[in-house]
């Protein structure tokens, strides 16, 4: 058998361990726990989340949070609008546009701003696919 010394500090994690659990049970927690141990509940869990999908991402998380990362979270937020304005325009039905409507498109400067991003991305999408 091994022995353990109670020291004051000892004694008073216990008291504290035991008041939250005494809180838990007083709250329901500790019945949920035992729930949430049945084997059957954790078989069919299991089977929701390891599928062949979820498996093939755990095996690559690591190139995931890499990738995470590496993202300038800054960046991100200037470009959220850009993704929620182009989300919304897709959202609409296009009218049909002929050669006259796009010239005259070109006048507008929303357009122009918007083709300008466009061959931005164009034209770093391009530099990103050179082979060296």
């Amino acid at each position: 058998m091994v022995s353990v010394t109670i020291t004051p500090e000892r004694r008073e994690a216990l008291e504290k361990f035991l008041d939250l659990l005494v809180r838990m049970n007083e709250l329901g927690l500790l019945d949920t726990l035992k729930d949430l141990m049945d084997p059957e509940l954790i078989g069919r869990l299991s089977e929701l989340v390891l599928t062949p999908g979820t498996m093939k991402l755990l095996d690559r998380a690591d190139d995931l949070l890499e990738l995470a990362g590496s993202v300038d979270v800054e960046d991100l937020k200037r470009g959220l609008p850009l993704v929620k304005a182009a989300l919304e325009a897709l959202a609409r039905e296009p009218k049909p546009v002929g050669l006259r409507d796009l010239l005259g498109a070109l006048r507008d400067p929303d357009v122009q701003r918007g083709l300008g991003l466009a061959v931005e991305v164009l034209r770093a999408i391009g530099k990103a696919t050179r082979t060296k």
